[in-house]
């Protein structure tokens, strides 16, 4: 297959200024093994032009929270949680309802009760002497403790399972709960449990131990021009509240490619990595609250012009992410498309991507026939 119709939509959009560059790029059960990439325009316009390519790496964003979620999996596939598990019974210093419990079910799903988002970075900038370098000096482990203290101090305001709500506390607290049950830091728990089995050498976090000067490879994509860390983001979380508490955090924090989200799909796909119950629990639609859109960690296609497109079944779960990314998986078809820009560059008011991304998967399903 030639793609034709996809790479001129990834051509248009560069042209057009949607992005400064992306790669797009299918799975499907009918080649199993074979991957098909597609790069367009570039990974870096300031300070100056970088060239991108298919195997340029990106900020994940909140794709990460599909690896939470698959983590999460393995530790229930092999009993040391329940998805009924009460968060409490984990994290002794999580504030609760005391008439009806969180459980971990509750944090997958964005129904805990939380608000969506809070600019902890701006405590944790505080309590390090108010400067990036100051905070970017402090150890990890110190970072990561100040994060828990303040994200612990915000108590769900609504019942747990009454409202969705999609919520970046939901996933820190993930985070911090997988940490406690597996006994060791967030990042290598992932690579022990998910990356290296799953073979996905191009995927991790990056803890932030420099300035945002610091780390620019020349296979990263670069994010934002982020004023109150002094330039353009490029090798470190762009998501403010990760970056502060060290470069990884449940839902946001991973870097990678292309070729290694569709890997990971695949193998999901497949059957290679999950046992098939607690796949269709990952897979399945919540039934709380009622017309929730999400699974355990995943969302479903929703609203009259979805982000996968019209071509997509609505038994399909994917997710998308604030920097310009995306991963969508048909179930009925037995495909996986990827979308990875860097739409944020070199500011995030650019909300083209918005119009892209259905338009790239209508044309990438218009290509495949099916």
């Amino acid at each position: 297959m030639s793609f034709e119709t996809t790479q001129q939509v990834l051509q248009d959009a560069v042209l057009q200024g949607q992005v400064p560059g992306a790669v797009g790029g299918v799975w499907t059960s009918r080649e199993p093994g074979r991957i098909w990439l597609c790069a367009r325009g570039k990974r870096r316009l300031v300070p100056s032009e970088q060239d991108l390519d298919a195997h340029t790496v990106f900020d994940l964003a909140s794709l990460t929270k599909l690896f939470t979620s698959v983590l999460c999996a393995r530790v229930v596939e092999r009993g040391w949680l329940d998805w009924d598990t009460p968060v409490r019974a984990v994290l002794p210093g999580f504030q609760d309802h005391a008439e009806r419990p969180v459980l971990l079910r509750h944090l997958l799903a964005h129904s805990a009760g939380f608000v969506d988002w809070r600019p902890f970075w701006q405590a944790l900038l505080a309590r390090a002497g108010g400067t990036p370098e100051a905070l970017a000096s402090a150890s990890v482990r110190t970072r990561q403790k100040w994060m828990r203290e303040e994200v612990w101090a915000v108590k769900p305001d609504a019942l747990p399972g009454t409202r969705m709500v999609y919520s970046d506390l939901s996933f820190l607290n993930l985070g911090f709960v997988l940490e406690e049950v597996l006994g060791r830091s967030l990042d290598r728990a992932m690579r022990e449990f998910v990356l290296d089995p799953m073979e996905l050498p191009d995927t991790d976090y990056r803890r932030v131990t420099r300035d945002v000067a610091a780390g620019r490879e020349e296979s990263i994509a670069a994010t934002e021009n982020c004023p109150w860390r002094g330039g353009v983001v490029q090798g470190q979380a762009h998501d403010d509240n990760t970056w502060a508490m060290g470069g990884y955090a449940g839902h946001a924090g991973l870097f990678g490619t292309a070729r290694d989200l569709l890997l990971f799909a695949g193998r999901l796909l497949e059957g290679q990595f999950l046992t098939p119950k607690i796949l269709k629990a990952l897979w399945t639609r919540v039934d709380e609250p009622v017309g929730s859109s999400r699974t355990l960690g995943w969302d479903t296609p929703s609203g009259t012009e979805p982000s996968a497109g019209a071509l997509f079944s609505r038994n399909s779960v994917g997710h998308l992410g604030f920097t310009g990314v995306s991963l969508w998986v048909d179930l009925d078809a037995s495909l996986a498309a990827v979308l990875l820009t860097n739409r944020v560059h070199p500011s995030r008011e650019n909300q083209a991507i918005r119009e892209l991304r259905p338009r790239f998967h209508q044309a990438l399903r218009t290509d495949l026939g099916f």
